[in-house]
């Protein structure tokens, strides 16, 4: 029988471990702020060779052929839940916001960790070493994540002891989304593919059209050597864990 034990494990490095990235901008905002481009580039690669190097073989063997439409289903299905409600994720503080944003990004925040939590999990009951690759890639993605969340809660006038309140509770809602997999897949063992599917289809949504972009745009010139080796070496991590993982 599969210990859940390091699920948790997981879930805490894909969530509540992530909010450090916040909490490091409380305590060095200039040194974070200046070195969140080179996270975000790590990141990039992380989640790219993630989806590629791990979950797209494993989405394939569990699922068969019709994997490859439950992937472009959800890239589809995430671009739209991005596009309608998660309009404030980013990885950068944007100036001028005000306090009526905090709710939707907070409630946006809290979607995007729910579905952290099952893709985690998801990834985790079809190889243990599969689950922690994708919750090393979550919270590889989280930490930027966390720092844009954590500037615009600050600029909006919330207090940090509030903000940092209103990040962990989001950040619990992976533990939520985890519960609710679990649950199912007890039910019925034909659950884990279509997941990794969809799950597959949003990192190489993440990756491509929402932290890509980011990486080439034109005042990041002066890095992209910076961003190029942070990439690269994102994509390293991820070849390195897949080969000498056991599973």
């Amino acid at each position: 029988m599969l210990s859940l034990l390091p699920l948790f494990g997981y879930l805490f490095l894909g969530s509540v471990a992530g909010l450090s990235g916040g909490l490091l901008l409380i305590w060095k905002e200039k040194l974070i702020k200046g070195f969140s481009i080179h996270l975000i580039s790590f990141a990039a690669g992380v989640i790219l060779a993630t989806a590629f190097l791990d979950l797209l073989p494993e989405a394939v063997k569990k699922g068969g052929e019709g994997t490859f439409l439950l992937i472009l289903i959800g890239l589809v299905i995430f671009f739209l839940v991005e596009d309608l409600l998660l309009h404030f994720h980013h990885h950068e503080e944007h100036q001028h916001r005000l306090s009526s944003v905090v709710p939707l990004l907070v409630t946006s925040d809290t979607i995007h960790n729910f579905i952290d939590g099952v893709a985690i999990t998801a990834s985790f009951l079809a190889n243990p070493s599969l689950g922690l690759v994708v919750s090393l890639a979550t919270f590889f993605h989280e930490i930027p994540q966390e720092i844009g969340d954590f500037a615009v809660l600050l600029s909006s006038g919330v207090s940090k002891k509030k903000v940092v309140i209103y990040n962990l509770l989001s950040a619990l809602a992976t533990f939520v989304g985890a519960f609710l997999t679990l649950a199912l897949a007890k039910s019925t063992n034909n659950l884990i593919g279509p997941l990794l599917g969809l799950t597959t289809g949003m990192f190489l949504y993440i990756s491509s059209a929402d932290i890509l972009p980011e990486l080439v745009r034109g005042e990041r010139k002066n890095l992209r050597w910076h961003t190029a080796g942070f990439f690269l070496a994102g994509i390293t991590l991820v070849v390195f864990l897949t080969k000498f993982l056991p599973g």
